[in-house]
């Protein structure tokens, strides 16, 4: 069963559009929601073909996204947001990420924090409630913000 990690979900409107954009890790920020873990910097890749967008986890893939790394450390998709994207998201309040991945080299702190040195990403899920608390989620549409923190 692969592992999973949470991050943040946003949807904006463009010209082709609503888009779901999200960040789904961030890469050297230690987990907050209950788990000691956290993911070496440049320790995560994903297929050239990106990941599969999900609305729970192991649902059904929605869409596919290549993955950018930012200099910040954070895993950034940007991918059109279906109508049940936008259901998960404005409805179900599921304006975070979660990983799905398996963790190809790891290691185990003296501290008991497992640090994730090489992972392979499949995909991720939206979900309600982040495993760590540095994400954030926002809905754009027709000019009009909406925040949740």
């Amino acid at each position: 069963m692969a592992d999973v990690l949470t991050a943040a979900v946003e949807v904006r409107a463009s010209d082709a559009g609503p888009m779901l954009h999200g960040v789904i890790l961030t890469e050297g920020r230690a987990a907050t929601g209950g788990r000691r873990e956290l993911f070496a910097p440049l320790s995560t890749v994903w297929p050239s073909d990106g990941i599969a967008i999900l609305a729970e986890h192991r649902g059904a893939a929605l869409a596919r996204a290549v993955p950018n790394r930012e200099p910040s450390g954070e895993i950034r998709i940007a991918v059109r947001a279906t109508d049940t994207i936008r259901r998960a998201v404005d409805i179900d309040g599921r304006r975070f990420m979660s990983v799905e991945f398996h963790a190809l080299e790891e290691r185990t702190t003296a501290g008991g924090v497992r640090e994730v040195l090489r992972a392979m990403v499949s995909a991720a899920a939206l979900v309600p409630n982040p495993e760590y608390d540095t994400t954030r989620a926002e809905v754009r549409r027709s000019g009009r913000t909406r925040v949740w923190l």
